[in-house]
């Protein structure tokens, strides 16, 4: 039997405060990077997730993290990081959730 365990993974999430996750990390000899990211909203129907990364792909934006973050019957909300996150908000326009 092969043992398929490797020695290192990637964990993704959001934290209120980035400075003190990532000093409690750092502290715990985990090593961390902390990315630019986007909220967005989608409506919750087929392929409405589908034509909203056909745009950025279209764009020839790279979506690199997708992060659901709230499933409701009407509204999908997920966080994404990509490799252009301005040119991503520009192509989601009204999709996005600015603070």
């Amino acid at each position: 039997m092969r043992d398929n365990a490797g020695s290192s993974g990637i964990v993704a999430f959001i934290a209120d405060d980035e400075a003190a996750a990532q000093a409690v990390l750092e502290g715990a000899g985990i090593e961390c990077l902390l990315r630019p990211a986007l909220t967005v909203r989608m409506a919750n129907l087929p392929g409405a997730g589908a034509a909203a990364f056909r745009e950025l792909a279209e764009a020839g934006i790279n979506v690199q993290l997708l992060l659901p973050v709230r499933i409701s019957d009407e509204e999908f909300f997920a966080v994404i990081c990509a490799d252009d996150p301005a040119a991503a908000e520009r192509t989601l326009g009204g999709q996005v959730i600015t603070k």
